[in-house]
């Protein structure tokens, strides 16, 4: 409790971090004035205050769990009313460390205000386990196989380690290098912006942020490793990495060549990447970096595309072969400074990419249309990019009001040549008999270009201080404003297949500029202390869009104004309890090629007109979270409830219109529609059993859907629920594990926006259409997973299993898909230095359209560990020895379903060698390659 002393003549402020520069938020406090103590909390910034302080000399201790408590003398000098502490630094405290590991049960998940935190000693962590590996064991996390991490559903966008930039900040480069040994924590972290952290002012919808908290000292090292390899298949390559780290300063290299015959043509990639951060001075730090890609890679996939129709259903067959290749530079800077007075960011980036492809595509069509197509299409392009700005802020003479200001520029150009060359054979639907023979051979020269530019300023007005010492206010004023131009030339070219003259196609001709202008200006209210933050306020949106014919010299405008509250608000209920809620609307212009009038033929089956009238979509988006952990028995919940509607959402308008052969092929043009909205809610619950040995979670999805059909100038709804559950457990000792999971879903409205639609892969024809007719998918599936972990001998097995059933309009000839997975995998190791590795799948697939094996893959090699620490090893390895390799998938989207398969040569042949490097605090740590 605090008390006065005396008449009031001193102020003491100051703010408590850890050795990476994090605040430290509940530290507790503590001036001894002679024979009195005045005792306050740190508040989620990790700053402190005391007033009305006396005497001329005074003692400080600041103590908190896991740290050492910091000691310090102070006087007040003869005119001084008020000081101003530095940073104070507390030490980690490795005896309290050991302490709670040893004999405490650690709790393994705590909510905190903006932060979720996973404490790894809760969690099991094997020799060769990387941080994905920990991170798979965290309730309410997923992770895929490309190393993307998902929250409760959603991405997470940003690494920090300690508190600080890593590298590229790029999670999927990252986590499945470094080890989970040096890991004591992991946040989920409700990022607002550097400005905002800066400012304490935290208005928007924040993104995910991943913070890895290590153990003390290891904070710094060096990963990476060098690798040299040779097999068959025309297979060579070599590559390098190392990056060494210690807190901000980061320095990385990377160089990699790789060439390869996949079976259906050669794949070359090369790469290079320097990159550096360093701090410059205390409170400045900087980072620049350079990256090149050179890639060629030959494809082949086969797929069969069945869809439903009111006028019927449309199955085609296709085949697809070609090549894509180019090259990119990318070239990145940034600086950043901050003295607690003063935040400043600037960065420069840009980018310059070319990139060829060539592809071509053999349809067989039934159903609703009968016909067979045969595609060829070769494109080149050129897009340099340049992308600079600056955010800054500043706290004022009074330090409770503050100005911020932020501005970009950025411009785009892409410039594509592309020769689109279709040849359409018409069948009599009665007899099969080949009616006509129709080939096209055309040539587009797109030149497109882009300049963006923002400028926002916002002023913060601290009002009077509140009975709680820790607590703020303060009214904030915001302007935002984005304005673009681009510019859009399509020239059109067509060729006489009798004379092979070229003559020019005004109709399929292009050229536009469109200009926009968005703007924000915002009022809201904002409040924070210990237990509780809020904010909400009121943002007007007035915005104009223009398109200009530069053939027809006519501009059209379409202007909307929007208004819409805001609201950020969350508060801890009690010690384990988190609830919080953000609320924000936000506008999206539509694209120049949905707003200009002219006929894009680039398939003949799919016409898609622009329509100069579109109006920007605005969307409404709520999310609201509840977390709780009992701090005794670890046991956890969240649950997330996530809701938007869209106002003038575009979407297509989709027209069915028979050809002179009485065949079909669509129209596509683009409408605002209103009663598009989405609800969902995610949850899950984690049980402990028992310490780092076995639990039980359940977690789940329920949601609500309704997305509006344009079909034949009829709009309709397709309204849905969508709903999944998931039950798994695990039991984990010394040297075994056992992990098994049951799953069940039901999709009833699964339209995917189309995405296979602008596929390379795939000809844009009537086989994707929006219509109004949804597939109802119910998937059924379950797993189970062991490791047995000796000192000479590591085995992996598990069986998973995995049933799909769609049922929809016309749809009743779908078969259901049928996946079992047998899989085991072993390494034995021999005489200290020699390792025999193998690994085995037995998968068997019932039920795809496209006939399709039942592959049995077995690989394996033989491995020599070198050095001490055996980081150097030489391995000859054998991978899918019997050859039965295939890639099977399907894929539901809407009315339509997708069974793909890509042709690839999986038998090869290696030898390799490779050099390891993971050492962090003075120590080795094996990383496994998953």
């Amino acid at each position: 409790m605090l008390q006065v002393f005396g008449q009031a003549k001193h102020k003491v402020s100051g703010s408590v971090t850890d050795s990476t520069n994090k605040a430290i938020s509940n530290s507790k406090v503590m001036i001894i004035l002679l024979k009195d103590t005045v005792t306050t909390q740190t508040d989620e910034h990790g700053n402190f205050s005391f007033s009305r302080i006396n005497p001329e000399n005074f003692r400080l201790e600041i103590s908190h769990i896991g740290y050492m408590t910091f000691k310090a003398q102070y006087s007040f000098t003869e005119k001084e009313k008020h000081k101003k502490l530095n940073e104070l630094i507390l030490k980690p405290s490795n005896q309290m460390l050991d302490e709670v590991v040893i004999n405490a049960k650690p709790n393994p998940v705590r909510f905190m205000q903006d932060t979720v935190e996973y404490n790894a000693a809760a969690f099991r962590v094997n020799e060769g386990d990387n941080v994905a590996d920990l991170i798979k064991q965290f309730p309410g996390m997923d992770v895929d196989d490309q190393y993307g991490v998902k929250t409760m559903g959603k991405e997470m966008v940003k690494l920090r380690v300690n508190g600080e930039d890593f590298f590229t900040s790029d999670i999927k480069e990252f986590i499945g290098k470094l080890p989970a040994g040096i890991v004591s924590k992991i946040q989920v972290i409700d990022d607002f912006g550097d400005e905002a952290n800066f400012t304490g002012i935290k208005i928007g919808e924040p993104k995910k942020m991943l913070n890895i908290v290590t153990k003390a000292d290891m904070n710094k090292g060096g990963f990476g490793g060098m690798s040299g390899n040779a097999g068959t298949n025309e297979m060579i390559g070599s590559g390098a990495q190392f990056n060494l780290w210690d807190g901000a300063k980061q320095s990385s290299a990377n160089i990699n060549a790789n060439t390869s015959n996949n079976g259906v043509g050669t794949n070359r990639f090369i790469s290079l990447g320097l990159n550096h951060n360093n701090k410059i001075g205390e409170n400045m730090r900087a980072g620049v970096g350079y990256n090149f890609n050179n890639n060629s890679n030959a494809f082949s996939n086969e797929q069969v595309i069945e869809s439903v129709n009111p006028e019927g259903n449309f199955i085609n067959n296709s085949q697809n072969q070609g090549g894509n290749g180019g090259n990119n530079h990318g070239l990145n800077s940034d600086i950043n400074f901050n003295n607690k007075k003063i935040f400043f960011n600037g960065f420069l980036n840009a980018n310059y990419n070319n990139s060829t492809n060539q592809n071509l595509s053999s349809n067989r069509q039934s159903g609703v249309i009968l016909q067979d197509l045969t595609n060829s299409n070769s494109a080149r392009s050129i897009s340099p990019n340049i992308n600079t700005g600056m955010n800054f802020s500043k706290k004022l003479i009074n330090s409770n009001n503050s100005f911020s200001g932020r501005f970009s520029f950025s411009t785009s150009k892409k410039n594509s040549d592309q020769n689109i060359r279709t040849n359409t054979l018409y069948y009599d639907k009665r007899t099969g008999i080949l009616q006509k023979d129709s080939l096209l051979n055309r040539e587009l020269n797109s030149r497109n270009g882009q300049e963006n530019f923002l400028i926002s300023f916002s002023y913060s007005i601290g009002l009077k201080k509140l009975k709680d010492t820790l607590a703020k206010q303060s009214i904030n004023i915001g302007y935002n404003a984005s304005a673009s131009k681009s510019r859009n030339l399509v020239s059109t070219f067509a060729f006489n297949n009798t004379s092979g003259k070229v003559f020019f196609v005004d109709s399929l001709s292009t050229s536009f500029n469109s200009t926009s202008l968005n703007q924000v200006a915002s009022l809201n209210y904002n409040y924070s202390s210990k237990q509780k933050r809020y904010n909400f306020g009121l943002n007007a949106s007035p915005n104009i869009l223009s398109n200009r014919d530069l053939k027809l010299k006519q501009t059209t405008y379409n202007n909307t104004f929007n208004y819409a509250p805001t609201l950020n608000f969350s508060k801890t209920l009690s010690e384990g309890k988190m609830i919080s809620m953000n609320y924000q609307g936000s506008n999206r212009n539509p694209t120049i090629n949905q707003i200009q009038p002219i006929r894009n033929a680039q398939s003949l089956q799919n016409i898609v007109v622009g329509n100069p009238d579109l109006k920007p979509s605005f969307s409404h988006n709520l999310n609201a979270n509840f977390n709780y952990s009992h701090i005794k028995t670890g046991r956890s919940l969240q649950v997330s409830i996530d809701g938007s509607a869209v106002q003038r959402e575009i979407v297509e308008n989709v027209t069915l219109i028979p050809d002179t052969l009485n065949s079909f092929k669509q129209i596509t043009r683009y409408e605002n529609v209103n009663g598009n909205y989405q609800v969902n809610s995610n949850y899950n619950l984690h049980i402990p059993i028992s310490k780092n040995k076995s639990a039980i979670h359940y977690s789940g999805s329920v949601g609500f859907s309704n997305r509006a059909i344009i079909f034949n100038n009829q709009k309709a709804f397709g309204k849905g629920l969508n709903f999944s559950q998931r039950l798994g457990s695990n039991l984990t000792y010394n040297k075994m594990s056992v992990n098994a999971e049951v799953n069940y879903s039901v999709n009833s409205n699964n339209n995917a926006n189309n995405l296979y639609r602008y596929s390379e892969y795939q000809p844009i024809g009537i086989g994707q259409i929006g219509a109004p007719a949804f597939f109802r998918t119910k998937t059924f599936g379950g797993s189970l997973d062991s490791r047995l972990q000796l000192k000479a001998l590591n085995l992996n097995g598990g069986i998973n299993y995995n049933t799909n059933h769609n049922d929809g309009t016309g749809a009743q000839s779908i078969q259901d898909v049928t996946n079992v997975n047998l899989k085991f995998s072993g390494r034995i190791t021999i005489r200290k230095s020699y390792y025999i590795n193998f690994y085995g799948s037995k998968r068997m697939n019932y039920g795809y359209s496209l006939p399709n094996a039942n592959p049995f893959i077995l690989s394996g090699g033989l491995e020599k560990g070198f050095l001490k620490s055996k980081s150097l090893r030489l391995s000859i390895n054998a991978n899918d020895i019997l050859g039965q390799g295939n890639n099977l998938s399907r894929t539901v989207s809407g009315n339509t379903i997708i069974d793909s398969r890509n042709r690839q040569q999986t038998r090869v042949f290696t030898l390799n060698l490779n050099y390891n490097l993971s050492k962090f605090g003075g120590r080795n740590f094996r990383v496994d390659v998953d």
